[in-house]
């Protein structure tokens, strides 16, 4: 703590060497002077004389500190000498008693402080104590009129502290209060307040002093928001740390005190002036000298009863109001009688009189209304329900009559605001609680304040915010979003009376995240269809929270719609190239893959490994108990249980394992290289050649009835019943077949190295064909509901439907599709050598594709590229234009660009749009119509059919913050 410099106690100090002196000489006076030396003989001679003037020194340096530090008492020259439920003011300094020792205390703080700290007096006490008057009424007065301090026009902080004392100095400040609060965060010293120091230099016109009086500072906590509390605090440590001849004296209530005690200017209230409860002696002065300045005399008696009755946290303004009530009703010769004492309810009764006949002067009926008017008045703060002011344009009429009501019993005060302000032009009429003993002396409002106190709660978090809104020139930064924001619309949804300010504020606040989602959801979009082509997974989670999460906009809906228009569900790194897929009756997913490894995935895409293969894995397929097996390319067959465990393993020498299926009779069927095709038991053990040839086996199936089919490098297909015999040969191929399957009804199918497709029929009859010359026929899988999957060597799969017609073209594999399989429940799997499994929803694909002509006859484009763009019109207006490399641009009427997207299946060769509006492109051998305007809920629905990848954390973080239009984020 710091040492206390000499002379800051001066006073105390030359007391001390006078009373010193005056020792000495007394003691040579009553010595032996005979002995003393020479040089002293003549003070011996003088000391009553020197005796003397050291008396008549200490005599008028009291004298001199008593006229400084005395503060004269002004003489009352009004009427009724009891303010009620205000505070005193200067006016009634006459009529002020009870605390002269707090006074004189006060009074030597403001002038004997010198440290920035110093120089900024807390005043604090809890409510009721008598902060205010203690300050306004005692201090003011022995400064007032003097040079020696210059005082300032007292203000409280209200709803805005850093305004309030912008009027006070006359002076825009509010970068100066930025500028201290953003050095304060940093731990920086306070910058110099330039214009702040300016206006007080200006405020003190000369004088050598400055003193700013600061009333209910709580105010900076109650009514405040916490960034304007912390600019207003660091603005008042700066101004005293640049200004040594200002002082601040501020009352605080004792419950707010802990908020002050953090952040900035919290080393001003380490020492604070305590206001404490007045004992007997004080209270009986607040009593009995006011009624002696103003010749009124109470009954014999009565004076001790109402010191006796004024006890408890709100003595002074419940006694004040008795006061000044039984002194308006004392008859013409001043006396104040028991009678008038006891008819008006004692000390804590006086305040609950008054309250029930403002409102029965309003009606028998009143009362609720009348609380509910009040409650405007009333905010929560750290200690409870406080008080706050209330704008009169803010009421209705019939509020405005219970305001008048409480008015005129002096429960509430009212004052013009261009009168605070020193403007006499002022129209608005703000009115106050005169004191917060009202809200817990008056029992009904008590209550209904506690009943209320959520409601009231939310209103002190809220109407700050909307205050701030205001004074910021309605600036968007100043308004809520997200969570805080539909918190409070659902409770102001509840039918809360919402003062205007507030309304506006939670309207504008939801029409600005309106905005501010609905930009945000179309930079996501964006950011999606970006994405669709390097990660389609991200690309989809993204285009779902753009249009669930943030705002279903016309550009979130478009990339929904391009987005799910594949059916793509999901997309699995394998982490090596996919060579064979296979599912499992419960929808368990397993892809053997060129590392030798194993994995199995379920439909949420939990993932297991599985090793003990040493070569690429060409075949996998699962058991009716959930077990699986796999072969791999060096000829070794592995199986595993249910629960992964490894069952059985079995080596064919020296000839590697082309396929391998489960046949319908719970046997393993394989092919090899060598051109055999075998029947092995379950447990790996008994093996049965069905065939022996020369030609080496691309590809084996089991048929439904329990029999076999594999497709030979010379282009047979040969096809077994279920004891083993062949009972068919299948022509028609002219290369090594790659790819076989067979479906439910006996159909065959069958496809090539040179991209011909065959179907047979059960008679072994060909119902059809196809052929995508040059582009080889990798894997075959038919589908529960009859439709066939072709993977291609250019990383393409096809699906036909049962009855044969184009129904999907899947695109998005950037190397050869090596498997396909479809799952009990309709998905397809497509295994690829780009190392990803893709999952596919073909019930939730949005496009339709088809090989017939587009558009009006004539109108059609050339069926072959030329290298230019490709334009198309649809009826509404908009415009596409397609590019070589596949991409496709819409445009609106005015041909400004609405989005883009790659198709990603190469050249666009036309372009038209039908009559419904929806986009058909062609490409080499196919048409694939794209979705436009899908209803909302046939969207949402096809979202969720399947269980999709999911948003990273930082992936969901990034997306509800927004996206720039360069990839970053936009705060």
């Amino acid at each position: 703590m710091r040492r206390p410099r000499l002379r800051e106690h001066r006073t105390g100090f030359g007391v001390f060497l006078l009373g010193t002196g005056m020792g000495l000489i007394t003691n040579l006076v009553t010595g032996d002077p005979e002995r003393w030396p020479p040089v002293l003989q003549p003070v011996a001679a003088n000391a009553p004389l020197i005796g003397g003037v050291l008396l008549a020194a200490v005599a008028g340096r009291a004298a001199w500190d008593f006229w400084r530090n005395g503060i004269a008492r002004p003489e009352w020259t009004g009427d009724n000498p009891y303010p009620g439920l205000v505070a005193y003011t200067e006016e009634r300094a006459g009529v002020f008693f009870g605390r002269r020792t707090e006074v004189q205390e006060l009074v030597t703080r403001v002038r004997q402080a010198r440290t920035a700290a110093g120089r900024f007096v807390p005043v604090v006490g809890p409510s009721g104590s008598g902060k205010s008057s203690l300050v306004l009424a005692g201090l003011l007065p022995a400064f007032r009129g003097g040079t020696e301090l210059r005082v300032a026009r007292t203000f409280s902080p209200g709803g805005s502290a850093v305004g309030e004392l912008a009027e006070v100095l006359g002076a825009d400040i509010a970068d100066d209060a930025r500028a201290a609060a953003t050095a304060s965060r940093a731990g920086d010293s306070s910058p110099r307040p330039r214009v702040a120091l300016d206006a007080l230099k200006a405020l003190r016109a000369g004088e050598r002093g400055l003193l700013l009086v600061i009333d209910q500072l709580e105010e900076a906590v109650t009514l405040c928001v916490e960034e304007d509390r912390h600019s207003f605090l660091a603005l008042l440590e700066a101004m005293l740390e640049w200004d040594p001849r200002l002082r601040i004296v501020a009352t605080v209530r004792s419950d707010t005190v802990g908020a002050f005690q953090h952040g900035p200017g919290r080393d001003l209230f380490r020492q604070p002036l305590m206001v404490n409860v007045l004992g007997a002696r004080e209270i009986r002065e607040i009593v009995q000298e006011p009624a002696r300045l103003t010749a009124t005399a109470f009954d014999d008696g009565l004076i001790d009863e109402i010191v006796r009755d004024a006890g408890g946290g709100d003595a002074l303004p419940l006694l004040s109001y008795l006061l000044s009530d039984l002194y308006r009703s004392a008859a013409r010769d001043r006396r104040i009688t028991w009678r008038e004492y006891e008819a008006g309810g004692g000390v804590s009764g006086a305040i609950t009189r008054q309250a029930q006949a403002a409102v029965g002067e309003l009606g028998p009926d009143a009362l609720e209304f009348c609380l509910n008017t009040l409650l405007r008045f009333v905010t929560i703060g750290p200690g409870g329900a406080t008080r706050q002011p209330v704008r009169g344009s803010s009421l209705n009429d019939r509020q405005r009559r219970v305001v008048q009501a409480f008015v005129d019993a002096r429960l509430l005060i009212s004052d013009r605001e261009g009168d605070r302000e020193g403007d006499n032009e002022g129209d608005e009429v703000i009115y106050y609680i005169a004191h917060e003993a009202l809200l817990r002396q008056w029992q009904p409002l008590s209550d209904h304040i506690v009943l209320h106190e959520e409601n009231l709660r939310r209103l002190t978090e809220l109407v700050p915010m909307a205050r701030a809104w205001l004074r910021s020139g309605r600036q968007p930064d100043y308004l809520i979003t997200g969570a805080r924001l539909e918190d409070a619309r659902s409770w102001a949804g509840d039918g809360h009376g919402l003062p205007a300010e507030l309304r506006d504020f939670l309207a504008e606040s939801q029409r600005n995240q309106a905005g501010e989602m609905d930009r945000r959801a179309d930079q996501v979009a964006e950011r999606a269809l970006a994405q669709l082509r390097i990660s389609p997974a991200t690309g989809i989670a993204l285009a779902l929270a753009a249009y669930t999460e943030l705002a279903p906009t016309t550009l979130a809906a478009r990339v929904l719609e391009v987005a799910l228009a594949d059916g793509l569900v999901r997309v699995l790194d394998h982490g090596s190239p996919v060579l064979s897929l296979a599912f499992d009756e419960s929808g368990w997913l397993a892809a053997g893959s060129e590392d030798g490894t194993v994995r199995r995935w379920s439909r949420t895409g939990e993932r297991t490994v599985y090793t003990g293969l040493t070569e690429p894995v060409t075949a996998v397929a699962f058991d009716e108990d959930g077990g699986f097996a796999a072969a791999a390319m060096d000829g070794t067959i592995v199986t595993w249980d249910l629960d992964g465990n490894k069952a059985g393993a079995l080596r064919i020498a020296d000839w590697g394992v082309a396929r391998l299926v489960r046949g319908g009779d719970g046997r393993w069927i394989l092919g090899a290289a060598d051109g055999s095709v075998r029947l092995v038991d379950s447990e790996l053990r008994a093996t049965t050649v069905i065939h022996a040839g020369h030609s080496p086996v691309y590809a084996v199936a089991a048929t439904t009835d329990g029999g076999a089919v594999a497709g030979f490098g010379d282009g047979a297909v040969l096809v077994w019943d279920g004891r083993g015999a062949e009972i068919r040969q299948l022509c028609g191929h002219d290369d090594a077949v790659f790819a076989v399957a067979a479906g439910h009804d006996g159909d065959v199918a069958a496809g090539d190295r040179s991209g011909r497709i065959l179907i047979w029929n059960a008679a072994g009859k060909v119902v059809f064909e196809t052929e995508r010359p040059g582009r080889a026929v990798n894997s075959l899988a038919y589908g529960g509901d009859g439709s066939l999957a072709c993977g291609f060597v250019d990383g393409t799969v096809l699906v036909w439907a049962s009855d044969r017609q184009p129904a999907h073209v899947l695109v998005g594999h950037t190397a050869p599709v090596e498997a396909v399989a479809f799952a009990p429940d309709g998905r397809l799997a497509s295994g690829s050598r780009d190392r990803t499994v893709r999952i596919w929803d073909l019930g939730g694909c949005l496009i339709n594709t088809t090989s017939i002509e587009i558009g009006p006859a004539g109108n059609n484009p050339a069926p072959v590229h030329t290298g230019r763009p490709i334009e198309a019109t649809a009826p509404d207006g908009r415009y596409a234009l397609a590019g070589f490399d596949g991409t496709i641009s819409f445009m609106d009427a005015n041909r400004s660009l609405h989005y883009a997207f790659h198709t990603g299946y190469g050249p666009v060769t036309s372009l038209a749009f039908t009559p419904e509006g929806r986009l058909a492109v062609g490409h080499p051998g196919v048409v694939r119509i794209w979705p436009y305007e899908t209803p909302p809920e046939e969207l949402l629905a096809v979202a969720a059919r399947q269980p999709r990848e999911p948003l990273t954390s930082q992936q969901r973080e990034d997306a509800l913050k927004g996206w720039s239009r360069d990839g970053g984020t936009a705060s």
